[in-house]
């Protein structure tokens, strides 16, 4: 799973240990307190990938079943506004980190499962996170295109999660573009 340190992949590598699955995880920050054993790695970047991709293999005695690409970013990115360094940011982690990941776990070989983990925001976009709702509808793009190659013998599904409290939410409202009380009170909900 990427993104294992963070708030969903802490919640999602309880859930799965408590059900009993071997996990490993991939991180860009190592937490000896989460659930799962993480490995440093930064999906951003190939060689890390692949050393990540290595290392977690070998924490888990041979294989990937289930891949969850979790990682993800976002920030205030106007789409009125000139793509700038944390958009090219978010493309990179959101989009490409999954993509490259998925290639690194050979779940071809074990006839596995890749989960992509989109956002609402793939289908519904908001005017201040345009970057973060591109990337989630590319990654759905990404994932649709490969069930079509490998659906026959890799699971390929996505989710689609709704809003929730999170750095995301909170690096907007600090940078004074929240949609946070724009009706009087906040649509953001705690996982």
């Amino acid at each position: 799973m990427t993104g294992a340190a963070g708030m969903f992949g802490r919640a999602l590598g309880t859930r799965f240990t408590e059900i009993g699955a071997l996990m490993a995880g991939l991180d860009l920050h190592t937490d000896a307190s989460a659930p799962v054993p993480v490995v440093g790695c930064d999906v951003t970047d190939l060689e890390s990938v692949t050393k990540g991709a290595e290392e977690a293999v070998r924490l888990l005695g041979g294989g990937v079943d289930v891949l969850v690409n979790n990682a993800g970013r976002g920030g205030p990115a106007p789409a009125e506004l000139r793509p700038s360094a944390e958009v090219h940011a978010q493309l990179d982690l959101n989009l490409l980190g999954a993509w490259d990941v998925t290639a690194a776990a050979h779940l071809e070989r074990a006839r596995g499962r890749v989960v992509f983990v989109a956002s609402r925001m793939a289908v519904l976009p908001l005017p201040l996170a345009a970057a973060y709702g591109v990337s989630k509808r590319a990654l759905a793009a990404y994932a649709d295109t490969l069930r079509l190659k490998v659906g026959t013998h890799v699971g390929v599904p996505i989710v689609y999660p709704s809003m929730v409290r999170s750095p995301i939410h909170d690096s907007t409202r600090e940078s004074g573009l929240s949609l946070d009380g724009c009706r009087g009170r906040s649509r953001w909900r705690a996982w």
